[in-house]
Order: C-alpha cells, then structure tokens, then sequence
C-alpha cells in the first residue's frame, strides 16, 4: 500500500487538533500517512500528539537551499512544459490579486521540491489540509510531477480567498469539506459537473477524551468558553452578556480559555465592565486540561459571527489583510462548525451558540442547544441565564447533546467514511481500511 502525503500549512498549532486526530484514526484504520508541511510552528504546541507528528513531518525547503535549486533545475529539464506551463496557470489565474501572486510565485520552487520529495518517496497521491496555500502547493507540484491531488477545504479558507479555487476543485480528483454549508458552497464553484466531486465530511471527535458527564448542582454555575481569541469568536460579547447577567443579580462565574490577538482586548474588557473576579482569561491549554475544564463546567458558549477582513486588521497581518483586499470576492472570515462546540455536547455540557454557516447543521435551538443572533450580547445573556436558572433545561439539552455528537459527530465512524472517499477515488489502493479497523 503506497502512502498518501498528507500536506499541512503550518504545523503543528494549538488550533488543528482535529487534523492531528483525523491523521492519527486514519493511521489506526491502515492507511498510511506521510507528513509534510509548508512551515513549522516555531515554538511549543501544547499537545504533545501534534509534537510527536512534528518531529516526523518532512518541510519545505528553504529558498536558498542547494536542494530545493536541484530540484527544480532536474524538472525544469525533465519536464518543461509541465514546469513552464504551472508558471504560466499560476499568472494567469492570480494577476489580479498581486499579493496572492506573489505569495504563489514563492511557494512554486518550494512546490517543486517537495513534490521531487513525495515521487522519490514512492508517494502517488497528495491530500492538503486547507483550499489556500497548501492546496495551491498540491496543484502546482501535480501539473509539474504528475501526482494526483486532493484537499480539504475548512471554512474561513473558503470565505476569504477564492483566487485559484475553481481551478483547484477543477484539477482535484475529490474535495472534502466538513459542512454541508460549505459543500454547496464549493459545489456552485466547482466547474459545470464537478460539484459530485466535493463531499461532506464532519470532523467529529475522539469521544473517549470528552467523556460524558454527570453534573451535580454547583454551588455557582460556571460558565466555559474555549477557542482562539478572535473577535469572531464572540468572547467580547460573552463578557458584556456576562455584565447584564451581574447586573440582574445572577451569581455565575466565566472561564475563558485560548489565547490570540484579542485577548488584550479582552482583558480590557474585563477591567472596564469590572468583572475581574468573575471573569478569568486562562490562556491556551493542552487538550486534556480542556476536557477537564468541560467537566467542571455547567455552560458552554461561542457566539461566533462572520466578519470582514480590513486592510488594516489587527488580527491578521499586513500581506493576508492586503490580499484579501483584493479580492473579487469573499473577504469574509467565518468558522465552519467549531471543535470546541462538539467537544463541549458530548461531554453533555449545554451550548449556546449562533446560527451562523454550518453551526446549525450541529446545534438545533431548542432541541440540544440554544441558538441567538450573532453580536448580540443582550440576547446572549437571556440564553445564557435561562439556562444558569433551570437545571432541568441544562440537563435535557446537555444529554440531547451528547446523543447527537455519538451519533454524527464520533471521529472513528466518520473517519470511516473518510477512507471510504479516498478509496472511491484512489481504485482502493492507496486506502482501504484494514478490516480489524472497521467498526460497524
């Protein structure tokens, strides 16, 4: 069985513990995974799953590398109209947005050489993780060397550029993506008949590290948030909802846990709303400290929102902020179904949330969690007491939750499921579970 490379941007980062999952169930079933990366993190991740697949992953080559300029010296004479025909693609398809051109003009000699890597390596087949750079990678180092290719596309990846995307859907044998949302997103991208080829695939998760919880009544309800500190999020309107909430009397306290560009922000926040005993930012945390904090929790909530990336964005720097300036369209950053949500439902915590891209593909209002509308921190605070008022209601919601995530959600069925798209389009090869793996 050839192994399939599995192409990441950088890595390893404390925000993609769902592809370390979904490269370590897949490995479990058989399939065998090589690693390779555009950048490495440049410090410590606090997961030491990703570290462990760090210190195996094969990267990029340094521009000024003897290697990288052999590689692309041996192609160029091997293949020059492939080579010269992906310099000309990239031209053609990116001279409108100058900066996304550039970045690509960058990445073509480091395409190059990894996919001089990958063929000495007997790989016949890439799978990117993101429709931006790596993808872009994939597309390249495929017209140059002949290797199929193939990618996941997220959720903000796919909102905020979409230079190169159709073209990238066109050449690719499949795409992947874990919303339906964004499925008939990319599908309506994809070329006249090409929309069969983009499936759905829910992240999901290892349900033995977020175990189902039973919750006696607290003495003072805790309120969890978890994820990266981005405006997006809704933190900010979760500390404002958490100032209606004292105001109307109600005795809670907020745990915060991430890190990111907004925690100055937030700290402010805090300081402002004077809510420092009440509300405390925690800082990242490796993802047994996360299950822990679920457990001890009674509340779990992400208001998430779309949001416009400007061309002086303090949470993006200058160049993404510029490039996505230029784009014809999107410009919009938004999640997919964050992690953290179904990590939080199937530990039976009770969510809120906002109906917003693929969240209510999760989250039914009502049923298994509570639904408001985005930037609204008045009708997060209602949801929010609602629940700090009603055990009953935490509790029927909470154990609708953790139903739901077994039943769609658990990573091992759906990474089934996932094999079973590489298998459909690789002839089985390539991927085909070994049949201990499989589970019913």
């Amino acid at each position: 069985m050839r192994p399939i490379a599995c192409l990441l941007a950088t890595f390893p980062t404390t925000t993609e513990t769902f592809i370390v999952g979904e490269i370590q169930e897949l490995r479990r079933r058989g399939v065998p995974i090589a690693l390779f990366a555009l950048a490495g993190a440049g410090g410590t991740v606090p997961q030491p799953e990703a570290m462990a697949l760090a210190r195996e992953t094969t990267y990029a080559a340094p521009l000024a590398s003897g290697r990288l300029l052999a590689a692309n010296a041996r192609w160029l004479a091997r293949r020059p109209g492939r080579y010269l025909g992906a310099l000309g693609l990239l031209f053609r398809r990116t001279w409108r947005n100058p900066v996304h051109l550039l970045k690509t003009l960058y990445l073509f000699p480091k395409a190059v050489e990894l996919g001089d890597r990958m063929s000495g390596q007997g790989i016949e087949h890439v799978h990117a993780h993101w429709s931006t750079y790596p993808t872009t990678v994939a597309l390249v180092l495929s017209h140059v060397t002949g290797l199929r290719y193939s990618f996941t596309a997220h959720a903000g990846d796919v909102t905020l550029f979409r230079t190169l995307l159709g073209e990238k859907i066109r050449r690719a044998r499949f795409v992947v993506t874990c919303t339906d949302d964004l499925r008939a997103d990319l599908a309506r991208l994809a070329p006249a008949g090409g929309g069969g080829k983009v499936h759905l695939n829910y992240h999901g998760v290892t349900l033995e590290r977020f175990p189902r919880r039973a919750r006696p009544e607290p003495a003072v309800p805790t309120i969890l948030a978890c994820g990266a500190l981005y405006k997006r999020k809704g933190f900010a309107e979760i500390v404002e909802a958490c100032a209606i909430l004292r105001d109307r009397g109600r005795d809670f306290r907020c745990v915060i846990v991430g890190d990111g560009p907004n925690r100055r922000h937030l700290e402010r926040l805090i300081a402002r709303t004077r809510l420092g005993e009440r509300v405390t930012l925690v800082g990242a945390a490796p993802q047994s400290e996360v299950a822990r904090r679920y457990a001890e929790a009674d509340v779990f909530a992400l208001p998430c929102s779309e949001r416009p990336v400007s061309v002086w964005d303090p949470e993006a720097d200058l160049m993404k902020s510029l490039e996505a300036w230029f784009e014809p369209a999107g410009g919009v950053i938004k999640d997919g179904i964050p992690n953290v949500l179904v990590e939080a439902m199937a530990t039976g915590l009770p969510v809120v949330s906002t109906p917003i891209s693929g969240i209510p593909e999760l989250i039914r209002d009502g049923v298994n969690g509570l639904l408001v509308p985005p930037q609204d921190p008045v009708r997060l605070a209602g949801a929010l007491e609602r629940l700090l008022l009603d055990p009953s209601l935490r509790r029927k919601l909470g154990d609708q939750a953790a139903e739901d995530v077994r039943e769609r959600f658990d990573r091992r069925k759906n990474v089934v499921e996932l094999v079973e798209i590489f298998g459909r389009y690789l002839d089985g090869a390539a991927a085909r579970p070994q049949a201990a793996g499989v589970v019913g």
